[in-house]
């Protein structure tokens, strides 16, 4: 049985490609009969009894008519067609290669700041490492004429604190 059923499936399948192939297809037939003059009588007959294959036929019947309802552009290719869309497929292209041209030079100054601030940072600690250690010295304060205006000394407790304010407003 399942062999026969693919036997039969198989001679639906060829009569529909004979059907789209056929001349009437072609040409813009409007009726069945149209369709299937190019049809021998027995597979005339399979398409009048077997619902898939007439479906078939109706379907390539209403896309034919749908596909002549159209307006033809055949006429706007002309000869120069193929160089006007390849000379747009290279602008195209030229176009997304230069915007990818920006930023090519990204990665290159990348690896070169990268460089350059590994070597700064060496020598910046090399530098540092080397410089004395300088010992901070206690400031002076001074007045117009370069005077030392504090005593070195400083006072022990408050009390002193308190006695040399009084000595110094005097």
């Amino acid at each position: 049985m399942k062999s026969l059923g693919n036997k039969q499936e198989m001679g639906c399948r060829e009569i529909q490609m004979q059907m789209e192939d056929a001349p009437g297809a072609v040409t813009g037939a409007r009726e069945l009969a149209e369709l299937l003059a190019a049809l021998s009588n027995a597979e005339k007959e399979h398409v009048t009894t077997c619902a898939e294959c007439r479906a078939a036929a109706e379907n390539i019947l209403a896309s034919r008519a749908l596909l002549d309802g159209l307006p033809s552009n055949a006429d706007l290719g002309g000869p120069w067609f193929a160089p006007r869309v390849m000379a747009a497929i290279a602008a195209r292209k030229a176009e997304r290669e230069s915007a990818a041209d920006a930023f090519t030079f990204l990665p290159r100054l990348a690896a070169r700041l990268t460089w350059a601030s590994a070597v700064a940072l060496l020598l910046a600690s090399a530098w540092l490492y080397q410089r004395p250690a300088s010992t901070p010295t206690n400031p002076v304060i001074t007045d117009i004429t370069g005077e030392p205006i504090a005593d070195n000394a400083t006072p022990a407790t408050n009390d002193e604190v308190l006695v040399s304010l009084a000595e110094k407003a005097r």
